[in-house]
């Protein structure tokens, strides 16, 4: 290990394949003590950072198609150190959200207040549902750091004994929207990375948690992370077809017919990606197991103006507005800066697309259970070796942009640890 550090100390050939938050990251980490080539199949930078804009009323509209929510807690502090670097400056705003249940109609808001009352909010069930939520967000950050990645979110919200119809009408459909998965899969996740999104909404009493947003939408962060990143030579619309090994050196072969000849790979894609891109490669057996055991779920997300999948009370309408059918739950964000009816759903379930309708993205999710935690403290024992890495957010901890963020920190400490950028960021 020590001879691989020596080695890796000094001035290298770098190619990072994928230029999402954690590949574009790594890029602007590493090019200042490397020579870098960053490779992305997409014709955009960003990854899950996707800002679309759409026309309304001859107006341009920032909505997000992907990452969205961060505050500036520590649940978030690489991302904000990164933020400040770029000098962004970044909106607070609360983030309220609503549940309705569509078999009745029925909406509870949170808070049931908006400067006014949210009056079909305030029934004696809906405001003890809304107590009872408070108190079970009271333990989170106790057992968020216990880092206990094992217990699964069924165990978790049994061992609290609540009341099973308040777990069913309101909880369980609440979390079940963050990831828009089938029921019995989210009660397999890690409650660890379930509850994660929480954390900062404990501390807020009666409040709804303080979100920020930047100006223009997350685009203005990729577009000024990439003006940054100065040396490196960034390529879109340019895949990898294959890694291999030529004595020493790495040899990726790119979609355009190019090779690239390097003494470093660093794999910041999904697991799945990862995975078929380093088969050939010899020496990486355990790295390939590891990658091998993460899930990966495909979710729908459309930009659209429907407003039938917004509350019919237009005072209930949240940041965050939940929709239950008895069996799925899938929600709709509005704003921040609610100027024009344009929102962002989850429609993975959705047996009729929302109408008039902006464009449709699907995504691959990871199924964030204690096998993924598992597969992910073991990959961190053979990153490296081979002269492969290994970057993004299933290698650094919860399912969230900080993960990728934090995870090209963890790279460029091994490879570029005389960074400066890198000690901005805490490395």
């Amino acid at each position: 290990m020590g001879s691989r550090r020596a080695r890796d100390r000094r001035t290298m050939r770098i190619a990072i394949i994928g230029a999402g938050g954690a590949g574009l990251t790594a890029a602007w980490l590493l090019e200042q003590e490397h020579d870098v080539v960053l490779l992305e199949r997409d014709v955009r930078l960003g990854g899950h950072a996707h800002t679309i804009e759409v026309e309304v009323d001859g107006a341009r509209v920032p909505v997000e198609a992907g990452f969205q929510f961060f505050g500036t807690g520590p649940t978030y502090a690489v991302l904000n150190r990164l933020l400040d670097a770029l000098h962004l400056e970044r909106t607070p705003y609360p983030a309220t959200m609503s549940l309705t249940t569509t078999a009745t109609g029925s909406t509870v808001a949170l808070p049931p207040w908006r400067g006014g009352p949210v009056r079909r909010s305030l029934t004696p069930r809906a405001l003890a549902d809304v107590i009872r939520f408070r108190r079970f967000l009271a333990g989170v950050p106790r057992f968020l750091a216990s880092n206990d990645t094992t217990t699964t979110t069924r165990e978790y919200i049994e061992a609290q004994r609540l009341p099973a119809a308040f777990v069913d009408r309101f909880l369980h459909p609440l979390l079940l929207s963050f990831w828009c998965v089938e029921p019995e899969e989210l009660q397999g996740f890690a409650a660890f990375n379930t509850l994660h999104y929480l954390a900062g909404a404990a501390a807020g009493g009666l409040r709804p948690p303080r979100q920020v947003a930047l100006e223009g939408g997350l685009r203005t962060y990729v577009d000024a992370l990439a003006r940054d990143v100065q040396r490196a030579d960034v390529r879109t619309g340019v895949g990898v077809e294959r890694v291999e090994r030529h004595g020493g050196d790495l040899v990726v072969h790119d979609s355009s017919g190019g090779s690239h000849t390097v003494d470093r790979v660093v794999v910041a894609t999904n697991a799945r990606q990862a995975l078929a891109l380093l088969g050939p490669l010899d020496g990486l057996e355990e790295m390939r197991a590891q990658l091998a055991r993460f899930e990966y779920v495909d979710t729908r997300i459309a930009v659209h103006g429907d407003t039938r999948l917004m509350p019919a009370d237009r005072s209930a309408w949240s940041v965050v507005n939940v929709r239950w059918d008895g069996a799925h739950a899938q929600n709709t964000v509005w704003g921040p800066g609610h100027s024009h009816d344009v929102f962002r759903s989850w429609v993975t379930f959705a047996e009729k697309l929302p109408e008039p309708l902006h464009p449709v993205v699907t995504y691959e999710h990871g199924k964030v259970t204690p096998t993924y935690f598992d597969a992910q403290r073991r990959l961190a024992e053979v990153q490296g070796g081979g002269g492969v890495w290994l970057a993004g957010p299933y290698t650094a901890g919860a399912d969230s942009h900080e993960s990728a963020v934090r995870s090209a920190v963890t790279v460029a400490r091994a490879l570029a640890p005389g960074s400066a950028r890198l000690a901005a960021l805490g490395g």
